[in-house]
C-alpha cells in the first residue's frame, strides 16, 4: 500500500499529532479569511481529514460540511470535534459558532448539491492525486477540481492548499511532478496563489524527529536531527478563485 494511504487507512491518530504541530503563528487561518468570507458562510472542506481545517475555522460563525475518503481520518475527526467542545468554554457550547458536519465521500463525486456552499476547500488532498496516478492525474484533478465548481455557488471561492516544502528555508514544489501541478492550476484553471509559512513546533528535537519519520521518513528526520530542528520549517500555497 502507498504510504500515504497507509497512514490515512491506518494510522490516523498519529497523523493528527504531526498536524496538531503545524502552523506554529496561526498564518494558514489568516490566509483563509484573507482568501474568503467565512462569517455566516456554509463552508465545504474536501478531503478534511482528521479536521485541520474544520478546527481553523472554529469561532468564525459560519457551517462546514467536511468530507474526506477515508473512514479513519474521519474516526479521528469526530474525536477532535469532541475534544474541541470539551475545551470550550461553557458560553461556546450554549452558542456553538462552527456548525460542523462530517460525511465520508471521495472528492471527485460528491454527494452534495450543486451551488450549496459559499467556500469549497480542499488541503493537502489532490496533490496526492499526481502520485497516486502519475499517468492520469490531469483526468483525476480536473474531475475534483469540476466537483468544487459544481457545488460552490455562483459568486463562491474556492481554495485550495498545498505544500511548499517541509524542512526548507525557501518555499517551492518539493518534485518536479508537484511543480506541474501546481503550474496546471495556475495556467489552466485561474487559481491564484499566495505562499504561507506554517512551521511545525514539535517542543522538542527529539518528538521532531519522532513525527518527522514518521510522515516525510528518515531522509527528513536526519535533517531535522543535523539542524537541531525542534521547530521545522514548512510553507503552504493557498491557491484561491472564485466562481
Amino acid at each position: 500500500m502507498d504510504h500515504f494511504r497507509n497512514v490515512y487507512t491506518n494510522k490516523a491518530a498519529a497523523y493528527h499529532e504531526l498536524i496538531a504541530a503545524e502552523d506554529a503563528d496561526g498564518n494558514l487561518r489568516k490566509a483563509l479569511e484573507r482568501a474568503a468570507p467565512f462569517a455566516g458562510a456554509r463552508a465545504l472542506d474536501l478531503g478534511s481529514g482528521s479536521g485541520r481545517i474544520p478546527l481553523l475555522l472554529r469561532g468564525l460563525d459560519c457551517t462546514i460540511v467536511a468530507s474526506d475518503l477515508h473512514y479513519a481520518m474521519l474516526v479521528e475527526q469526530r474525536k477532535q470535534m469532541q475534544d474541541a467542545s470539551l475545551r470550550a468554554s461553557a458560553s461556546e457550547r450554549s452558542n456553538p459558532q462552527v456548525n460542523w458536519h462530517i460525511l465520508q465521500a471521495d472528492g471527485r463525486a460528491t454527494p452534495f448539491a450543486s451551488g450549496w456552499a459559499d467556500v469549497v476547500t480542499a488541503g493537502w488532498a489532490f496533490g496526492h492525486l499526481v502520485g497516486w496516478y502519475p499517468d492520469a492525474w490531469q483526468q483525476h484533478a480536473s474531475r475534483a477540481i469540476a466537483e468544487m465548481r459544481r457545488t460552490a455557488k455562483p459568486g463562491g471561492t474556492l481554495i485550495i492548499m498545498e505544500t511548499l516544502g517541509t524542512g526548507v528555508l525557501e518555499p517551492g514544489p518539493p518534485n518536479d511532478a508537484l511543480a506541474s501541478y501546481y503550474a496546471w492550476l495556475e495556467n489552466e484553471h485561474g487559481f491564484v496563489r499566495t505562499t504561507v509559512a506554517t512551521d511545525y513546533d514539535f517542543g522538542s528535537i527529539d518528538r521532531a524527529v519522532e513525527l518527522c519519520s514518521f510522515f516525510f521518513g528518515e531522509e527528513m528526520a536526519e535533517r531535522v536531527r543535523a539542524n537541531g530542528w525542534s521547530r521545522v520549517p514548512e510553507f503552504t500555497g493557498v491557491w484561491s478563485n472564485q466562481t
